[in-house]
């Protein structure tokens, strides 16, 4: 089963894919080298990132959200944030004006596997200090502290 993780920032752009790309071979620590891949649309923008990290196991997944899907997972966040009784993160979150989605299969994660993906969201959120989600779990600040429990 798919679990998705958020990504709110600040800026109007996502972090450079090839910067994110250099960092994770560089600090991550798997037993073979892994693959990754991004894809962008036409006009050169970012759209989705993927770790191959196991030939027997599906990657990981970050793209870009727009729209009303976009909108759909700001709201989601915003209710927890606002459930928490953090007014401040609300804001925070309504204000984003970038979202992201890491897409990961759960039970297919090993240590190496969470390492990579927490090296990435720090990367990411590090520069705008942005917020995650993720359902469940909660919301965390840019390191990747939690600061309000999902329900």
């Amino acid at each position: 089963m798919s679990y998705f993780i958020h990504a709110f920032l600040r800026s109007s752009e996502p972090p450079s894919a090839t910067g994110a790309k250099e960092y994770l071979l560089e600090g991550a620590l798997f037993d073979t080298r892994p693959q990754i891949s991004v894809h962008t649309s036409p006009d050169g923008s970012f759209e989705t990132m993927e770790l191959d990290y196991h030939p027997n196991r599906r990657p990981i997944v970050l793209r870009q959200l727009f729209g009303e899907e976009a909108e759909g997972n700001r709201a989601e966040a915003i209710d927890v944030a606002t459930v928490c009784n953090h007014p401040e993160i609300a804001a925070e979150l309504e204000a984003a004006k970038t979202i992201l989605k890491w897409e990961v299969e759960r039970s297919e994660l090993d240590e190496d596997a969470w390492f990579a993906i927490h090296l990435w969201q720090v990367w990411i959120l590090g520069p705008s200090k942005g917020w995650l989600y993720a359902p469940g779990d909660g919301l965390f600040d840019a390191e990747l502290k939690r600061r309000c429990r999902d329900r």
